[in-house]
């Protein structure tokens, strides 16, 4: 039997503290909590897992509708994507690349150049370049402006070490971009290996629409693979949602699990259903111990994977033991020569949301106490002045904030007399006093300080400031943030929300679910407030 450590009293996502008993006055708060949790476990599909689709998104229908044009099939889905793009202009897109992608492929003029310069011109991220080479050549292809010359393209599009999509769509681009420019003779048989898995039937690898997209416009272009490129263009009508549109990936069925299963088991959930729910994310663990973050996606990441540890750890720390060792073995050996964490491989970038995930998930476990203790001091030295930290794969400024407050509550509890706890403490302090000076007037916050509130944005912001009992304005920020959200909740118990997830950075797209697993995380927390 492989020994697994028990989950972390009152330092866990899942069971913020003892079980709360019933208090006087929290009846609305707990009728709202029983029909989230009510809500959640109906999401459970066939397979076990929670569904988590994601909706349409403008850049991807885009793209399809160029693909399905270039290649002559299917007018009718054309025909769909052309109204979803229709409509989303009309409505207005949210961000101007996604409103150039969206009119270049109706056909009508749009100043591509300048869409970008709008949309990346404050996106101060590590991914920026980059960025900007995707979304450069992407509206090339559609016609937004011309293919640019650029300075050694044989090296710019290089993703050697990046997580495996990434390395599809990189390849994808320099192709586009050399037949683009008159110059196929930089694409090397290499680039075409990378594109290959993508002429397959079946699901896009990877669980990314994007990539594939992407790939099969590239694709088209070598008479080899021409005719696959049309078969799985004439598949893509399989793929649109509702409105008509694609979405950038098939879902986050993986992650939606991990997250609404400790949120079920912070709402006092049965042990039998959260026992289904980790069953089912056991049978989607990767050979090399990690999580992606739906089914099917076979590269892992350390964002899924934490979760996952940590909720099948506040599961059944004897049933899962094998599956949360080999969890925290995967992230071992992701963790970067500056105690940070990557989100997918080791030796690219470390980022503070990512890290504190898998502080979280790696703490209760006595023999990783020096990674932890090199995990937390990377999350410490990257805090802003105001308290806050660089947002990842988030919009949302709240969402390393409460991230990092439980990363260093987690500290606290495994390393009583550290060196480093008063400088772990003072950061703590930090970040919840940027979240109590940016609430809004309505007890909510938003993505960032002045926008307005949302309730994901609120319920990450609740998770952090009900962790801070202790502290009267925090205490009385908790009070107005539940207040905030009990109001929005809909007739059948849900929440709506803007959207909160990047990708690529800074990219919004929605996965409706996770607003409903968020809320609940931040309720159970604010319960357990009352209880102290």
């Amino acid at each position: 039997m492989t020994y697994c450590a028990l989950p972390l009293p009152g330092a866990s996502l899942a069971v913020p503290g003892p079980r709360p008993e019933p208090h006087p006055g929290t009846e609305p708060l707990d009728r709202a909590r029983a029909r989230l949790a009510t809500r959640l476990v109906a999401a459970a599909g066939p397979g076990g897992l929670l569904r988590a689709p994601c909706d349409s998104r403008i850049l991807e229908s885009a793209l399809a509708l160029r693909l399905l044009t270039v290649t002559g099939v299917d007018p009718d889905a054309q025909e769909r994507l052309m109204r979803r793009l229709k409509t989303a202009v009309d409505e207005g897109a949210p961000d101007p690349v996604q409103e150039a992608a969206a009119r270049a492929a109706l056909g009508e003029y749009v100043d591509g150049r300048g869409a970008l310069a709008r949309l990346l011109g404050g996106f101060d991220h590590f991914t920026a370049g980059r960025k900007r080479l995707m979304f450069q050549t992407l509206l090339a292809e559609l016609g937004a402006h011309p293919f640019s010359e650029l300075p050694s393209p044989e090296t710019l599009f290089e993703a050697r070490g990046q997580q495996r999509w990434l390395i599809t769509e990189m390849a994808a681009l320099k192709v586009l971009y050399a037949f683009g420019t008159g110059a196929p003779r930089l694409v090397t048989e290499e680039d075409w290996r990378a594109l290959e898995p993508c002429a397959l039937p079946g699901p896009p690898p990877y669980g990314n629409h994007l990539a594939r997209i992407l790939a099969l416009l590239a694709l088209r272009l070598r008479p080899r693979y021409a005719e696959a490129a049309r078969a799985r263009a004439r598949e893509l009508r399989g793929w649109l949602r509702e409105d008509g549109g694609l979405p950038f990936i098939t879902g986050m069925d993986v992650f939606a699990t991990a997250t609404g299963g400790l949120a079920l088991a912070g709402a006092g959930a049965p042990a039998h259903t959260l026992r289904a729910l980790a069953s089912a994310l056991v049978e989607h663990r990767n050979p090399d111990g990690g999580w992606g973050f739906d089914r099917g996606v076979g590269q892992s990441d350390v964002d899924d994977t934490s979760y996952c540890v940590e909720f099948l750890r506040a599961t059944g720390a004897v049933l899962f033991g094998p599956e949360v060792a080999a969890g925290e073995r995967y992230l071992l050996a992701r963790q970067g020569a500056d105690g940070g964490f990557p989100t997918f491989e080791h030796g690219t970038a470390s980022e503070v949301a990512i890290t504190a995930a898998a502080v979280n998930a790696l703490a209760p476990e006595p023999a990783h106490r020096p990674a932890v203790e090199a995990a937390v001091r990377f999350v410490a030295a990257r805090q802003e002045a105001a308290g806050s930290f660089e947002r990842s794969w988030s919009l949302n400024e709240s969402n390393a904030l409460f991230r990092t407050v439980l990363a260093h509550d987690s500290f606290l509890a495994v390393a009583p007399g550290h060196p480093a706890r008063a400088e772990v403490a003072r950061a703590r302090a930090r970040a919840v006093s940027r979240l109590l000076d940016t609430q809004n007037a309505d007890g909510g916050w938003g993505h960032v300080p002045s926008d307005p509130s949302d309730p994901i944005s609120t319920a990450y912001s609740l998770i952090a400031v009900a962790r801070t009992p202790t502290v009267p304005s925090a205490r009385g920020a908790t009070g107005r943030a539940v207040r905030h959200l009990l109001e929005r909740q809909r007739p059948d118990g849900g929440f709506v929300s803007r959207p909160d997830q990047a990708g690529p950075r800074p990219l919004a797209y929605h996965v409706p679910l996770l607003t409903d697993v968020c809320v609940l995380l931040g309720l159970n927390h604010a319960r357990a407030c009352v209880a102290h």
